[in-house]
């Protein structure tokens, strides 16, 4: 962004599969998710002249977009594909880089779009996307091109057999414009792939159509149109044809009454069809109430069951088209518990293979379940903006500015085990003592002072104040967590903690999914003709959930503490080279040897 409200000079910011920006109010979270609604969208946010920084030396607000995910190939001519390689249309990095420019001279300003790219710069060879192909067949026979070294019908091979003509293409640095010709087609072929972009602003009137509510409904049609492209695409050429058809034939007739009229009419559609303003989806209150006249509580809460239903479909279905989902401030109008639920869908999306989310938020408790490579800290300096990543200061900054604490440690522990949830150091002291009381380990956590620590996930914001914590403390630590084995998270979680051990860090992922998947059947306490089943891969806290009617928050308070020492022995027991194996009761001991 250049010259966009309060961002004056250019400022660069990467963006992770989950970008979290912090900083105090009026810093510029909001004014970052904006520039991408009206980059991509201009809609919900459009650019107005009062966007111009009042420090600008020109009147130019600029938004560029840098894509490292675009189409292999692209069809711009009536039936041959061309890529964006071949018609140098990529940055230096090889990505394809958009930049839009609004002149501030009008109230509304009308956007010009740049490819930026390294592009040919030779006489002859610089402009070739912006000429004709009668032009483009004059600069082939100018240069002396045999028409066997190219399709004369098609504008792409006439310019690859151009360029292939020259020794040095000198390639440079090129602010292309969009707005003729071949460059027109190449942008307006990409638009089709650009992301959908879905914000989620925080403040918001109740209206009849208050997009809190219908614009999650609205990327429901989006994505629903979106994966019937193929079949839209069919519809359209068929309607066009048969229009045409009837056109020209009326055509036919009015030249048989004024031939010279006739001659100077051409039929053509003026714009693409908009199928998605054709659907109209809502959610209605059975109870009569509209839903936009209930509390802001209840409607952030459809909101957040939209993007867990989201993570659902997006976990089984990776060719769906791409969706950035946006969202200021989650927390908003949520209990505690869904502002959790919520930051674990969100990590969950995230890791699908076409998602990205951004998000703004001021809570501690949720900043601290953030990934420390999501975290973008947004600071002033002077009368401008900077955005700080990645360092052992920035997190210290973050922390400071939300007051993100480190879980209390007793100060008699002599080690820390970080685990993830609340929920497993049940998990973890029954466990421990059950093998004890049996004689396969010699003590508890609790009798080598051990503390337990929650810190939901390793690599997160809380991880590592916590660790801060530990080495004032100097004391060892080690970590357990989920393997989350057959979801998108798995190699991430493997990747985390063979990282740890390279630092010598003892860690471990469980075996199985999650602790409720080492639950014996027999502690459910179900009826016999009751069947439950559930492989080391599914969800089995909300199998179990489902069938006992426990909520799934209690299913290892309630379970797993029924769990005899033999039938916990019996679901940690693997094989390994055709050896019998026991998961917990090793890794136990091995913890357990820190003190």
């Amino acid at each position: 962004m250049k010259h966009f409200r309060c961002y004056n000079s250019e400022v660069e910011i990467p963006m992770s599969d989950l970008t979290a920006f912090i900083g105090k109010n009026d810093s510029g979270k909001s004014t970052v998710l904006e520039a991408l609604e009206i980059f991509l969208n201009n809609s919900l946010v459009s650019c107005e002249k009062a966007d111009l920084n009042n420090k600008a030396d020109n009147n130019n607000i600029e938004i560029s977009c840098v894509f490292s995910d675009y189409p292999k190939e692209l069809i711009i001519d009536s039936s041959s594909s061309t890529n964006l390689t071949k018609e140098f249309l990529t940055n230096t990095n090889n990505m394809l880089e958009i930049k839009k420019i609004f002149p501030t001279t009008a109230n509304k300003p009308k956007e010009k779009t740049y490819i930026i790219c390294n592009h040919p710069s030779i006489k002859h060879g610089n402009d070739l996307l912006t000429l004709k192909q009668t032009d483009l067949k004059k600069g082939a026979e100018q240069l002396n091109i045999s028409k066997e070294n190219y399709n004369a019908n098609i504008n792409s091979s006439i310019r690859s057999a151009i360029w292939d003509s020259f020794e040095n293409l000198n390639l440079s640095q090129t602010e292309l414009l969009v707005d003729k010709e071949d460059t027109k087609k190449v942008y307006e072929s990409l638009k089709k792939y650009l992301p959908i972009y879905a914000l989620f602003q925080s403040d918001r009137p109740s209206q009849d159509d208050d997009k809190e509510v219908t614009d999650p409904m609205k990327i429901a049609i989006q994505e629903a149109l979106a994966d019937l492209e193929s079949e839209i695409e069919i519809i359209k050429k068929e309607v066009k044809k048969k229009a045409i058809e009837t056109a020209n034939r009326t055509l036919t007739k009015l030249k048989e009454m004024s031939p010279e009229i006739a001659d100077e009419l051409i039929p053509e559609f003026k714009t693409e069809p908009k199928f998605e303003s054709q659907f109209k989806l809502t959610i209605n209150s059975d109870e009569g109430i509209p839903i936009n006249k209930r509390g802001s509580g209840i409607r952030r809460l459809i909101l957040l069951n939209f993007f867990r239903a989201e993570a659902e479909k997006r976990k089984s279905k990776n060719n769906s088209s791409s969706i950035i989902f946006a969202f200021e401030e989650p927390e908003t109008s949520q209990h505690p518990n869904h502002q959790e639920m919520l930051i674990n869908t969100f990590i969950e999306l995230s890791n699908s293979n076409n998602s990205q989310i951004l998000l703004t938020t001021h809570t501690p408790a949720l900043a601290g379940l953030l990934p420390l490579e999501s975290l973008r800290f947004i600071c002033k300096k002077g009368s401008d903006r900077i955005i700080e990543i990645g360092t052992d200061e920035v997190f210290k900054k973050i922390a400071n500015t939300l007051g993100v604490l480190a879980n209390p440690i007793n100060k008699n522990a002599k080690a820390l085990l970080l685990i993830e949830g609340k929920n497993d150091v049940t998990f973890i002291n029954h466990t421990a003592e059950m093998l004890k009381n049996s004689g396969f380990i010699t003590h508890t956590f609790k009798d080598k002072n051990i503390a337990l620590v929650p810190i939901g996930g390793c690599g997160n914001l809380k991880h590592w104040i916590t660790l801060h914590l530990a080495e004032q403390f100097a004391i060892p630590h080690c970590v357990l967590l989920d393997s989350d084995k057959g979801t998108a998270e798995e190699e991430k979680n493997k990747f985390k903690i063979a990282e740890l051990r390279q630092k010598n860090i003892k860690a471990y992922l469980t075996r199985k999914r999650e602790p409720e998947n080492y639950i014996d059947n027999n502690c459910l306490n179900l009826p016999k003709e009751t069947s439950i089943s559930y492989s080391d891969t599914c969800d089995a806290k909300i199998i179990i959930a489902n069938k006992t009617r426990t909520r799934k928050q209690k299913v290892l308070e309630n379970f797993w503490t029924k769990m005899t020492c033999e039938q916990i022995r019996n679901s940690e027991k693997y094989f390994k080279n055709g050896e019998e194996k026991y998961e917990f009761t090793e890794m136990f001991q091995d913890f357990l040897s820190l003190v």
